[in-house]
């Protein structure tokens, strides 16, 4: 590993500190086929399998770009075919593209657009998931593609909740 190398790996790893909520720093780690850093524009891109793991969330892509402001991360934008998000056994997403926006703290999935949150599955054209409320608001695409909600049956097999 070159210099460079090591200090592009260390700056997006500081980077990615910053992503996805939790209350307490976990370690973020990224991987792929090619990445890139631009310190001038406050952007990073890792292209080819790119990968990121943070706690117990999980990314996977095509394509990883992030970018900075103000010295801190704003923005993460992933494509793919699909572009696939879980996070432990609570919420698993899968679209053409995901985008996290810090400081509204939402994850809009477009193209394709399938989340599972606690057995309730949400498809349309576009999903935006609120990472701090965890509300879920979907749309069509206005042709074909409507938006679909399946709540699961409650299991009958269980004992009633008091």
């Amino acid at each position: 590993m070159t210099r460079t190398d090591h200090f592009i790996g260390r700056a997006l790893l500081g980077l990615l500190g910053l992503l996805i909520l939790p209350a307490v720093a976990q370690e973020a780690v990224i991987s792929a086929d090619r990445a890139v850093f631009r310190q001038e524009s406050g952007t990073g891109v890792y292209e080819g399998n790119a990968e990121m793991m943070q706690g117990d969330r999980l990314l996977n892509a095509d394509r990883i770009e992030l970018t900075m402001k103000d010295g801190e991360l704003s923005r993460v934008v992933a494509t793919g075919s699909p572009v696939r998000l879980r996070e432990g056994a609570d919420i698993n997403a899968r679209a053409n593209q995901l985008v996290y926006d810090v400081a509204a703290q939402t994850i809009t999935l477009s193209g394709d657009a399938d989340i599972e949150n606690r057995g309730r599955r949400f498809q349309g054209a576009q999903v935006i998931y609120n990472l701090s409320t965890r509300d879920i608001e979907a749309s069509g695409d206005g042709a074909q593609q409507r938006v679909r909600l399946v709540i699961p049956a409650e299991d009958t097999n269980r004992e009633p909740r008091q």
